[in-house]
């Protein structure tokens, strides 16, 4: 009879490629749990997996095997700087991030390496600082080159577009845009990486309603029915599994219609992108609520903004927190 503790020790010293693919399946079944939930709910489930992975790391590894490995663990830190981002721990974000491009490197996985160039680029375009972003965006780009992944050139242009759209650079803003949706048109029937799987036509739109909201805010014009349409398609076609998205697009579909003026549909929108907001453990999606309270509290002579302000700045809370 085998005994299972020798087989455990064996286990221990040599890394099969079953062990990778569990690795692989669990960083999945966590992304799931962040969408769906805010990095908060998973965040601690990640670091506890990230243990596991170094093990493995330090164990023998066939030349067969390694590369994937390498791609996994860095795929682990890419989510595990994500969540952290959506914690409110920036520190944390950058840490994992930069770790996670090292391993992507060793793994020779530059479509990998093209989506932690993306987050890093998100941490650095939350916090105000669009230049920042651009640079990384940038390098995302060329990795998505080398790669040969039009899927994520696609991420990346429409990313870049929105950095220029919070410069207010509409022309920059809008062409990069274009040539996202082109590259999401060329990207073929390939079956993404579980990193990139969020970025589907709806997604683009979500991307298409916050660059014309930022757009909106600078430039006002064809830019704010352009948001509406578009965030108003992604927040009806998200599904349950997408719930921060959908939160996050609420949050600027209600920006979108008090600069049209439509202040009652503003509080409808405002209140269920709270509601959506009060299910997810993020930070972010706080913190995106600022324009918000910002473009609201100019016009509390209004009834229905008095009342979308109050709402706001209660679920929002202080702004050093």
């Amino acid at each position: 009879m085998t005994d299972p503790e020798a087989g455990g020790r064996r286990l221990r010293t040599q890394v099969e490629s079953h062990d990778v693919e569990a690795l692989e399946k669990q960083t999945k079944a966590l992304r799931a749990v962040d969408y769906r939930c805010g990095g908060g709910m998973c965040r601690e489930a990640v670091m506890a997996r990230l243990h596991h992975g170094h093990r493995l790391l330090g164990m023998s590894i066939s030349d067969a095997v390694r590369p994937r490995l390498f791609s996994a663990v860095a795929d682990l830190h890419n989510l595990a700087g994500w969540t952290c981002f959506d914690s409110g721990r920036v520190v944390g974000a950058h840490h994992h991030l930069a770790l996670a491009l090292g391993f992507a490197a060793d793994g020779g996985d530059h479509e990998l390496a093209a989506n932690i160039h993306y987050r890093r680029g998100r941490v650095h375009l939350h916090h105000g600082a669009p230049d920042e972003a651009l640079t990384q965006f940038r390098l995302g780009r060329r990795a998505a080159a080398r790669s040969g992944s039009k899927l994520a050139a696609s991420i990346l242009s429409a990313n870049e577009g929105w950095a220029h759209a919070k410069k207010g650079e509409a022309d920059l803003a809008v062409g990069l845009l274009d040539r996202a949706r082109d590259e999401f048109a060329e990207k073929g029937d390939v079956e993404p990486p579980d990193w990139a799987r969020f970025f589907t036509a709806i997604d683009v739109s979500a991307m298409a309603g916050s660059i014309h909201t930022d757009l909106a805010l600078c430039h006002g014009g064809r830019h704010v029915g352009l948001a509406i349409s578009t965030l108003t398609y992604a927040v009806g076609a998200y599904g349950p599994e997408m719930r921060r998205s959908r939160s996050l697009c609420l949050i600027m579909l209600a920006i979108g219609h008090l600069l049209d003026r439509d202040t009652d549909q503003a509080l409808a929108v405002g209140i269920e992108a709270l509601e959506t907001a009060g299910t997810l453990e993020s930070t972010r999606t706080r913190d995106r609520l600022r324009p918000l309270e910002e473009e609201v509290a100019k016009h509390l002579d209004d009834p229905d903004c008095r009342a979308l302000s109050e709402v706001v700045t209660w679920f929002a809370g202080p702004a050093d927190t």
